[in-house]
């Protein structure tokens, strides 16, 4: 025999290896768009007064929710494209185009919510609502770009849209902060950064024209979005409800303790960005899915035992000396709150790829579940710090664990049913 063929698992092993520093490059650039976004957190907790450090704050949790359709557009694009269709160009055009209607969207709908947010929020004028969507337009084109570029699994170039997206932004915003002093002013900064993105992802993404019949695309987008807004809500559902219930020393508290959770929820991002496209195929799911759950939880422990370490430390490292008083050393619970958001969000994604309807309920029904619980005790007049997040410990719990049996259920019980069978 004159030739040998490669044997298919060393063919696997080696892709898997050459796909190991590309991913890992993903992970280090979300770790440092996460890490400039705490930098920008800490920078306006330290420059800006509790009362408005609660609003900005406010505010970029409505930016939050704001950037779903980026999201939905971004997972509903890594899915498609994870899937290998034939018509590869055809595709990446179409969704292209999809992601500037969704930008459009994001935009009319935003001014049609300025006088709510507005009235919700106590601001002082429409001004920062204004600016606020002002980052949320180029920063779901970002999103979109983001899609294509994970979707076809480009992890190189992923990895430096993000760094670009991080400095770009976060900067932006640290820059108005220093020179202006005031939310605006640091609303502005990301404007300009999120702008700038979106020119460096269209490059990165091999400038993609438009092309007709969008529907397919837009519906699985918005389906996406739909689960992912019940996410993004729960995610930032407490800290709205802080700034909307407690005095304003207390909602700026409860801000600055909010850091420890995002860092929970940050960290473990690159995980569920390289896994989504493997996703789209059942047997990914199978095979990745508990291993990644793990992963994420341990890092999650690690937040969280470093946050108990530091114990009444905690918030004044962050916020400064003014912080503390309400919470004492209980900051860790934020870290384990974060910890449970980035488990739901793995498990919420496995529901989308999998089109699994259950998974967007049991999102919405732990959302809900937790603004009833702070109605109700804020017509008692029992909310304090640790009781809204102590709520939303409660509710993410059930979402985790109504998620974690699902998964078992898919996943456990066939295997142990071969096991059994196996054994005789």
């Amino acid at each position: 025999m004159t030739a040998v063929e490669v044997p298919p698992v060393p063919s696997a092993a080696r892709r898997r290896r050459e796909a190991a520093v590309p991913a890992a490059l993903v992970s280090l650039a979300l770790l440092g768009v996460n890490g400039l976004a705490y930098v920008m957190t800490v920078v306006a907790a330290r420059l800006l007064a509790p009362e408005a450090f609660g609003e900005l704050a406010a505010l970029l949790g409505v930016m939050f929710i704001g950037v779903v359709p980026a999201t939905g557009l971004q997972t509903s694009a890594a899915l498609t494209l994870g899937a290998n269709p034939a018509d590869r160009p055809a595709v990446l055009a179409r969704l292209h185009t999809a992601t500037w209607m969704g930008a459009a969207a994001v935009g009319v709908l935003g001014l049609l919510a300025v006088a709510p947010l507005v009235s919700l929020l106590h601001l002082s004028g429409p001004t920062t609502v204004l600016w606020l969507i002002a980052v949320l337009v180029p920063h779901t084109l970002v999103g979109g770009y983001d899609g294509l570029l994970q979707g076809t699994r480009r992890y190189r170039r992923l990895a430096l849209v993000n760094t670009t997206f991080g400095l770009l932004k976060s900067g932006g915003g640290i820059t108005g902060l220093v020179v202006g002093g005031t939310p605006e002013a640091a609303l502005i900064g990301m404007a300009v950064g999120c702008a700038g993105t979106a020119v460096v992802g269209w490059t990165f993404s091999g400038r993609p024209g438009f092309a007709r019949g969008l529907r397919p695309h837009i519906v699985s987008a918005a389906k996406a979005s739909g689960a992912l807004l019940g996410l993004v809500l729960m995610v930032n559902l407490d800290l709205l409800l802080a700034r909307h219930h407690l005095p304003a020393e207390l909602a700026g508290e409860y801000a600055v303790a909010s850091i420890f959770a995002k860092v929970a929820f940050w960290l473990p991002q690159g995980i569920s960005v390289v896994l989504l496209p493997r996703l789209a195929h059942a047997g990914g799911r199978r095979r990745l899915l508990p291993v990644a759950a793990a992963l994420v939880a341990l890092v999650g422990a690690t937040v969280t035992a470093a946050t108990a370490v530091l114990g009444a430390r905690a918030l004044p490292l962050v916020g400064g000396a003014e912080y503390g008083d309400a919470l004492g050393g209980a900051t860790w619970v934020f870290a384990i709150l974060g910890t449970l958001f980035a488990l739901a969000q793995l498990l919420l994604y496995s529901g989308i790829a999998a089109a699994d309807r259950v998974a967007a309920v049991a999102v919405w029904c732990a959302v809900t579940l937790e603004a009833v619980a702070v109605e109700v005790l804020a017509v008692r007049d029992g909310l304090t710090v640790l009781t809204i997040v102590g709520i939303a410990v409660a509710a993410s719990v059930l979402l985790v664990g109504t998620g974690l049996l699902r998964l078992w259920h898919s996943h456990g019980l066939p295997f142990l049913g071969r096991s059994r069978s196996a054994t005789g």
